[in-house]
Formats: structure tokens, sequence, C-alpha cells
């Protein structure tokens, strides 16, 4: 099988979706300004594709995600703020809406678990390693220790009994 050309038509399909992607971007955001369109980038990259998985409405062509981006762009020409959009968006559809959780109030934990586990969870492992190191049985495997005071307990037996 030749995977030359499976690696070309992959790279070929790849920008052949890409360039339609950024037309799709360019004819949505006609006739706005550039802070405008940054705006517009910013806000449909943050908000969650509803019909597809892990994508934001920005890399979607689902038809929800397109009226969704239709909304954005709408709210940007009025002049709203980001939060604002972020508002309208999750008093609508929730906070699942949002591809990351908030930074704030009981949402922190959020953020706050994966930096406490990459923190403490080696800690935690070293200490439960180290604590089985310590309690280990050794099966009838007797250490040099072992076998040194038992050969020095013999010789001084021996010497006893002559």
């Amino acid at each position: 099988m030749n995977f030359g050309f499976i690696k070309t038509a992959m790279i070929a399909v790849s920008i052949l979706l890409a360039s339609a992607s950024y037309s799709e971007v360019k004819n949505i955001t006609k006739g706005m300004s550039e802070p405008q369109v940054d705006m517009y980038k910013d806000i449909s990259g943050d908000l969650r594709c509803p019909t597809c998985t892990g994508l934001s409405i920005l890399q979607s062509d689902a038809q929800f995600s397109v009226q969704m981006k239709e909304a954005v762009r709408e709210q940007v020409e009025l002049g709203k703020s980001k939060g604002e959009i972020m508002k309208f968006f999750t008093e609508r559809y929730g906070l699942w809406i949002l591809r990351e959780p908030p930074s704030t109030g009981m949402h922190l934990f959020a953020w706050m678990i994966p930096a406490f586990l990459l923190i403490a969870g080696p800690i935690l492992i070293w200490a439960f390693v180290w604590r089985k190191r310590q309690t280990v049985k050794t099966y009838g495997v007797r250490s040099s220790e072992v076998i040194l005071d038992e050969m020095e307990k013999s010789l001084v037996s021996l010497r006893e009994n002559n």
C-alpha cells in the first residue's frame, strides 16, 4: 500500500477544509472592522458547538453552529461586550455552552483540581510506595544482615562450647 499517496490525500483534504472554513469566516465577517472580527473569532472560539463533539462554533459547519455564529455577529455589530454576549448564550444554553468552565466561584475547583493532582499526586504516590516498601515481607529470603547476625551468634556459641 502506498502510504505517501494517503498522506498527500489527507493533507489535500485538510487544506481544502481549512480554506473552506477560512472563506466562511471571511464571508460572515464581511463589512466588520478588524477589532470586531477579532472579537467575533474570540467569542466564537469560546462557544461549544451543541451538535459536534469537541468543536467550537467557529470550527463547526453544523446548521445550529451557523445560526449561533450569526447571533454572535449581530451582537458584535450592535457593540455588545464579550461579557454581555457570553452571558446571552449562557442564559439560553447554560454553562455547558462554554468550552472552558468559568474561573470564578465554585467553578474554580474545576481549575484547581488538576493543579492539585499534579502537585499532590506524585507526593501521595511516593508516600504510598515508601510506606509499602517499609512493610514488605521477605517471603523466606533473608537479608545479608540477618545472615551475618546468625553467623556471629554461631561463632560465639562455638567458642563458648570449646
